[in-house]
């Protein structure tokens, strides 16, 4: 019977080890599309790439040939050498077109007991032509018919071209009351009615401020007629120029609906919050560091438009904030912004720490409708370190009871019993004592007097801080004034830090500082309905002159003791 749990637990060993082993190995294989929505007639680019000695050009495609038809294929290998290491990457990529409409799924490809994973594609109908005989057509093309005020709207300028053609260009797009950002280009091939076009694609992500009308206007295509193979002694003139206009697109814009709450206006297709820590919850001792590190990724938003978050609220814990990372990330679904804030948390006592859920308001552009994101609330427990008792101990480890006072008296008793020095080395003391004062008397006598250092605070001193309102920067200001007051050793919340400062001008300054991050207006378009204040509309220059004015006894970092501090274990 034992043998045969042995047995068992064996291959159980065998088998984790050979999955850890492969997973590696079968994301060596890694294949792609360069579109995911495409029509009938329209070709589309698959990308079969392995990381090693695998050939792409051996895997079967038999699962693809039943839902895509093979246009063109092409192979290449390529080799790198870095630090004396040799890589190479063999790439098979295939021009496909779809044979029927609908969602298709393209099967995993495997090669030598490697696998990719499945694509999905969806295939709408063929597109129509206006005009059958035009050789040239340019069009303007939106992706939904309502916008929220900074919500995405994606513009697509197609150019479908039936000849060839030369020095082909197209206006700039430039919308007001609204940021533009260019997602890429794209070109492919398209058949309609049997005629083959090559079409041309450039997509942008729009964004307007303010509710109302959101115009695009209509924008401008050229290009030449290709007149055949030109040389440099050819004199002929240029082939004859096309130009094409697209139509002018009125989009309405939503403004925040009435049931969002108070809280920063997220308009997104999909919004998450995740979060890491750099060690675990339950083993923390008195004066450990942890880090927690939270991430807001969001479709369809800008990462400068995801709001802070404080991961610190609970009393006994120590917060450290690092600068945020804001990134954007550009796909086929338009941008997705995402911030990640790291908070390193220091226990100054042990115990257990309850640190509350946080919760995300966002409206659901696709639903229309108001989600919440959320984290679980955590809970943090901290023993106490080894050593750091508040009563002496023994060798052995046992606790002395016995007063301080009693061991310090037997000691100079015992020193006083067996020595007759004893006076003497009292008589030297007490003369040198006397000599050190006359001396110190004397040279004040002919010393000047120092002048006591001005009450204001220098902006060295916390030059974060006053850059950050010197550039009109809410975000980099709070997280600066945050991490000042804890370098000050200011460790209660900020709000009790403020009663105790009696500065109005100081209160006025902060609750100006949160209402500019946190309230979802937009000064400058005079609309309570058009979103979150952007940072250029606040001006520090208030907060700046306020922590200047502020006394030098309320700045400055409280004295430490000549003791080291004491984690006192209740």
């Amino acid at each position: 019977m034992t043998q045969k749990k042995s047995g068992k637990h064996f291959l159980w060993v065998i088998m984790g080890l050979l999955a850890v082993l492969v997973s590696p190995a079968q994301a060596a294989l890694e294949a792609s599309l360069d579109r995911y929505s495409i029509a009938m007639g329209d070709s589309v680019r698959l990308s079969l790439r392995s990381d090693d000695d695998s050939d792409p050009s051996d895997a079967s495609l038999d699962g693809l040939q039943e839902l895509f038809e093979v246009l063109q294929r092409s192979s290449n290998i390529s080799t790198r050498i870095i630090n004396g290491e040799r890589s190479q990457t063999r790439e098979l990529t295939l021009e496909l077109t779809p044979r029927r409409e609908g969602s298709l799924v393209i099967p995993p490809f495997e090669v030598d007991g490697k696998r990719s994973e499945a694509l999905a594609v969806t295939v709408g109908p063929e597109p129509t032509m206006q005009a059958a005989d035009e050789m040239v057509v340019f069009e303007a093309e939106v992706d939904r018919s309502k916008v929220y005020v900074q919500g995405q709207l994606l513009l697509t300028l197609r150019v479908q071209q039936a000849v060839n053609l030369d020095s082909r260009s197209i206006s700039e797009l430039e919308i007001a009351n609204a940021y533009v950002e260019t997602l890429g280009q794209n070109s492919f091939q398209r058949t309609i009615n049997g005629r083959p076009w090559l079409v041309h694609e450039i997509r942008y992500a729009i964004f307007p401020e303010s509710s109302g009308e959101l115009v695009i206007p209509a924008q401008t295509f050229s290009g030449r007629i290709a007149s055949g193979r030109r040389t440099l002694f050819d004199t002929r003139p240029a082939g004859r120029l096309l130009r094409r206009r697209s139509e002018e697109l009125v989009i309405p814009v939503l403004p925040r609906p009435d049931s969002y709450p108070v809280a920063t206006w997220l308009p997104s297709s999909n919004l998450r919050i995740e979060e890491q820590w750099s060690a675990p919850l339950d083993q923390l001792r008195i004066g450990d560091s942890i880090t927690r590190t939270i991430t807001i990724t969001g479709e369809g938003l800008q990462g400068a438009q995801l709001p802070p978050i404080d991961g610190n609220s609970a009393d006994g814990l120590r917060a450290y904030p690092d600068q945020p990372l804001i990134n954007n990330v550009n796909g086929d679904g338009g941008v997705t912004g995402i911030r990640t804030d790291s908070l390193a948390l220091v226990a100054v006592g042990d115990g257990v720490y309850e640190l509350p859920a946080l919760e995300i308001p966002w409206w659901d552009t696709e639903s229309d409708s108001l989600k919440i994101a959320r984290l679980p609330a955590q809970r943090l427990t901290v023993v106490p370190s080894p050593g750091s008792p508040s009563t002496p101990l023994d060798i052995d480890g046992s606790v002395t009871t016995a007063p301080v006072g009693t061991s310090v008296s037997t000691s100079i008793a015992g020193l006083a019993g067996t020595s007759d020095v004893w006076p003497w080395i009292a008589g030297g003391c007490a003369s040198g004592w006397l000599i050190t004062s006359l001396l110190w008397w004397r040279r004040s006598q002919h010393s000047p007097p120092q002048q006591a250092a001005p009450q204001v605070i220098e902006d060295k001193k916390s030059p974060k801080l006053f850059e950050a309102c010197k550039e009109n920067n809410p975000a980099i200001a709070r997280e600066a004034l945050r991490a000042w007051l804890h370098e000050q050793g200011h460790s209660a919340p900020m709000e009790d830090w403020l009663l105790a400062q009696n500065s109005p001008a100081l209160t006025q300054a902060v609750q100006e500082l949160e209402r500019c991050l946190y309230r979802g207006e937009d000064r400058t378009a005079g609309d309570e309905s058009t979103g979150v204040e952007t940072p250029n509309h606040w001006d520090g220059s208030a907060l700046a002159d306020a922590i200047r004015a502020l006394p030098k006894a309320s700045k400055q970092r409280p004295p430490k003791s000549a003791l080291p501090e004491l984690y006192l274990s209740q």
